[in-house]
């Protein structure tokens, strides 16, 4: 069924636990035959932590995958592609955009499939979840803070710190005068041309 289709095999090992490829490359060369498709040479990674997402062999990969060399990517395992969900989901978009769909043997993955399709759709929702986790953490350690600050008194605050209100009216005296934002920073010195537009905007916002 799968009779002029050209697959890729990637697998990825640490060597500090004595793992070698050839024991995630069987499992592949079988599927690769049983399902007829044509098995390029392996694109391997010895002794790189899944972590890294700039793993050389990988790189191959995903630039043979982008020139149209193979159809298919077939893994002993979705780990051995990465540990992060978000770089797992980037990946195999990206590969889609190539053409290239993926088949993990250990999760019985395959994304040629309908139940593949629905299965790539969980891990996109689960790694929305995490983002959504993530922002209402930072949201609410934000709030806790501010709220500290507030009945403490002790200063902090979220965001750039105000700049002196002596140094604004010395921008807006600057501005009348007809100076460019430009020339304003450059005569000031100490003060970037984004604080010169953001104070010279807050003040046009205050006065309309």
């Amino acid at each position: 069924m799968g009779h002029g289709k050209r697959a890729a095999a990637y697998a990825r090992v640490s060597t500090l636990l004595g793992q070698d490829v050839e024991n995630q490359l069987h499992g592949i060369r079988e599927l690769a035959s049983h399902r007829g498709y044509q098995l390029l040479p392996p694109y391997n990674d010895e002794g790189i932590s899944g972590k890294n997402e700039k793993r050389p062999g990988l790189q191959r990969l995903v630039a043979d995958a982008k020139r149209g060399l193979f159809n298919v990517l077939i893994v002993h395992s979705i780990d051995r592609l990465g540990r992060s969900t978000k770089h797992l989901l980037n990946l195999i978009d990206e590969l889609k955009h190539y053409n290239v769909t993926l088949i993990s043997i250990r999760e019985g993955l395959d994304f040629t499939t309908p139940t593949g399709q629905m299965a790539l759709t969980m891990l996109s929702a689960v790694a929305q979840l995490e983002a959504q986790l993530i922002s209402e953490r930072i949201k609410t350690s934000m709030a806790v803070k501010k709220a500290l600050a507030v009945s403490t008194q002790n200063g902090w605050r979220c965001g750039r710190p105000p700049l002196p209100t002596s140094l604004e009216q010395e921008v807006l005296k600057l501005k009348a005068e007809g100076h460019s934002i430009r020339a304003i920073a450059k005569r000031l010195g100490n003060v970037s041309k984004s604080s010169v537009s953001r104070i010279i905007k807050n003040e046009s916002q205050n006065g309309s």
